[in-house]
């Protein structure tokens, strides 16, 4: 938000209704200018060779490249287009950061399941987030190898899960990993006691036996099961009873978004022509009919919508999250415009 103008000084000149209008412009002020900026960034398709039936404002200059996702992920991407509304050199810039992003947004929905993440160092005072966080997966030769978002190449091999947790950290400055692949009682080294986990389960089942040696636990109910994942969570912490309330607090809500994104066929990318450190996505668009659109976002459970106006559900989320761009997901047809 832009710092507010002094006002105290114009009260004895300016009329109530003069000063609820100038509250009004300060108030709206941030979400104009999303409206104003906002745009579609890049996509990919199977060859349709243009941008799809609505995109002619943002993509008045696109750049075309090939865009073949290497295994194991599963896609139909053949091509990824990048978008500008300012010039050809915005969009030939774009079309290999869309090509990169989607595919690893690809290769995170082609992964074995969700439902458990870790933390490997200590607190950072705030909850779980998945956004931009690295994944560790197990091979099935033995030992593990880890993945770095928007970097296609892998990284790894070890046997030292723990060291290479670490490094996905330092990579990301997330936190958080994805323990993909990985269920009960993973034997996982402490040395600083301050490890956390959390995983997803079916209480009828009775909960797993925590991962590591957890000094710190509790389990709560949580929504899971449209995802498949189960209905409860368990939260281990080996730093406090209050670290480990924070993270129950904090954890249904991004996994559950992480699970429910992998039947979502990202495609597309919308927000801001960003100069700085790329920053991951920070909520979904997501169609489930014409013209009409659901908004997700990690940290909330709650759904945004339904919109008829995909353009402006983008826009209300990335002013709720402050993001720099939201995935595009669905049947890119229902984005065409009526008729």
């Amino acid at each position: 938000m832009f710092p507010q103008p002094r006002l105290i000084r114009f009260m004895s000149r300016v009329s109530l209704l003069g000063l609820l209008t100038a509250l009004s412009v300060v108030t709206w002020s941030t979400p104009a200018q999303a409206r104003n900026f906002g745009g579609v960034i890049g996509f990919a398709s199977n060859g349709t060779g243009e941008p799809p039936k609505g995109f002619e404002r943002d993509c008045k200059f696109t750049w075309e490249i090939p865009c073949h996702c290497p295994p194991p992920t599963v896609t139909n991407f053949k091509f990824a287009t990048g978008c500008s509304t300012e010039n050809v050199e915005e969009a030939k810039k774009d079309a290999p950061n869309a090509c990169t992003n989607l595919c690893d947004q690809a290769r995170n929905d082609s992964g074995t399941g969700g439902g458990v993440a870790g933390r490997p160092g200590g607190s950072t005072g705030g909850g779980v987030t998945l956004d931009g966080a690295g994944t560790l997966a197990p091979l099935e030769s033995g030992g593990y190898v880890g993945f770095v978002p928007f970097k296609l190449e892998p990284i790894g091999h070890t046997w030292e899960k723990e060291r290479l947790a670490e490094e996905l950290v330092q990579r990301t400055s997330v936190p958080w990993v994805r323990l993909q692949g990985l269920g009960e009682s993973i034997q996982w080294e402490d040395p600083t006691g301050s490890a956390a986990f959390v995983q997803a389960y079916w209480s009828e089942r009775g909960a797993p036996e925590p991962i590591g040696h957890c000094k710190h636990s509790l389990q709560v109910a949580c929504p899971l099961e449209d995802v498949k994942l189960g209905d409860s969570l368990q939260v281990c912490s080996g730093e406090s009873d209050t670290d480990a309330a924070r993270i129950a607090e904090t954890s249904c809500a991004p996994l559950r978004y992480d699970a429910l994104s992998r039947s979502w066929k990202t495609w597309g990318l919308y927000g801001f022509h960003n100069e700085g450190p790329y920053r991951a996505p920070s909520a979904t668009v997501r169609a489930v009919g014409p013209q009409k659109f659901l908004g997700y976002v990690p940290s909330s459970l709650e759904v945004v919508g339904p919109y008829e106006d995909w353009s402006k559900l983008a826009d209300e989320l990335l002013e709720r999250t402050e993001g720099t761009t939201v995935w595009l997901s669905g049947p890119v047809k229902y984005y065409e415009p009526k008729e």
